[in-house]
């Protein structure tokens, strides 16, 4: 990679840095749940509109902004989430959120003015690389199919390669990362019903106890991990959620579990599947009742492709070479999940994550945490990376 690029682009970045923290910040202040983003793709259009760049709009929440280089070339795509999360926020920035019980726990408002700023950078320096860049604003990533919104829209399905740019408070601030690896496990969404015979609490023999099945389940759907999949890879079941019963005397007639299976790859997920699906039946059946079982198929494994990850390993060693606060890192396998596997679908891609924990500015709290904070510095330095990924694809 051209080492000269690479300072420029890094240094036209660190020159955006007050835009970038005007559009991070106010993002922080007004975070929208998943599907309802529609607040947000108004302002990512407006800051859009006004640096001339155009952008397609299928949808009130979706909007993939397009870039064309002087010359012809690949489609590269670009992901940045836009949904928020169900967390009541204790940061203590002086921009906290101001919409009561919903925070940008995730990053995903950086993620937002990386994209912005990538697509200004892109359009100014359109002599400097070949063909087109599409900046995808997705919805909807956490755990509500929101690429999948975006590919049902086909305006994706001409890209040759996907990059995603995650903020990850779990690696130090600066650690540039991307690895041929699986970062994150393919998830499945579960909620279970069990139908049963209410009654009183006085005279059990004559009801089907659901909650006394689903409290069952809970414990023997362990089983699952620990005695059907090999104990060689990874995978993880959790229930996070029973709700069962009205009152400590009546026996309860129904009860709803909800939880999550994360696997590594496509054969552990189906012999879990068929694992649980069996299991629910059978111990339902035990206690005299019976069971629904909705399963949604989130997302697949995330495994970054060889070319997509060297493209995004160069650039990241290029920043890092005259930078002595930045490094390239390895990424390892996490059992968190995310959606932009899906667009692996369409065409190869990378995960690459940008390393922001740093205990004396106070942004070591883990995502989806009420007191999550942002390394502000690391915002030019994901959108210089994200910009020379684009450039050399």
């Amino acid at each position: 990679m051209n080492a000269s690029l690479a300072s420029v682009i890094r240094g036209a970045a660190e020159e955006m840095k007050p835009q970038l923290l005007d559009w991070y910040r106010y993002l922080h202040r007004f975070p929208e749940m998943a599907h309802h983003e529609f607040q947000t793709n108004a302002y990512i259009r407006a800051e859009l509109d006004n640096m001339g760049i155009s952008y397609l709009a299928p949808k009130d929440n979706i909007t993939i902004a397009v870039i064309s280089a002087d010359q012809p070339g690949d489609t590269i795509g670009y992901r940045c989430d836009t949904d928020a999360l169900m967390v009541e926020e204790q940061s203590g920035l002086p921009f906290s959120s101001e919409n009561p019980g919903i925070m940008h726990a995730c990053g995903h408002d950086g993620h937002i003015a990386v994209g912005l700023c990538t697509a200004y950078l892109l359009k100014k320096y359109a002599d400097q690389w070949q063909g087109t860049a599409k900046i995808i604003f997705q919805p909807a990533e956490e755990g509500e199919d929101g690429a999948d919104r975006v590919i049902a829209t086909h305006l994706v399905d001409d890209v040759d390669r996907f990059f995603c740019l995650h903020f990850w408070s779990a690696y130090p601030s600066g650690h540039l990362c991307a690895s041929e690896v699986t970062t994150s496990a393919a998830v499945n969404m579960y909620e279970f019903k069990i139908h049963g015979k209410g009654g009183h609490g006085g005279m059990p023999h004559v009801c089907h106890d659901a909650l006394v099945a689903g409290a069952e389940l809970v414990g023997a759907l362990q089983t699952v991990v620990s005695r059907v999949l090999p104990p060689t890879t990874p995978s993880l079941l959790t229930i996070g959620a029973f709700h069962a019963g009205t009152q400590g005397n009546i026996i309860a007639g129904e009860a709803t579990l909800r939880g999550t299976l994360r696997t590594v790859n496509e054969e552990d997920r189906r012999k879990a599947e068929a694992a649980i699906e069996a299991m629910v039946h059978h111990t339902a059946a035990m206690h005299g009742c019976t069971a629904e079982i909705v399963n949604r198929r989130l997302s697949d494994a995330v495994t970054n492709a060889p070319i997509p990850t060297q493209i995004a390993r160069c650039a990241a060693k290029a920043l890092a070479e005259h930078d002595e606060t930045l490094c390239v890192a390895d990424q390892h396998t996490m059992m968190t999940g995310d959606d932009f596997a899906n667009y692996g679908r369409i065409a190869p891609y990378v995960y690459a994550q940008l390393g922001t924990a740093d205990k004396e500015k106070g942004t070591d709290a883990p995502l989806h945490n009420a007191k999550y904070r942002l390394d502000e510095d690391m915002l030019t330095v994901g959108t210089a990376w994200m910009v020379l990924c684009a450039m050399n694809s």
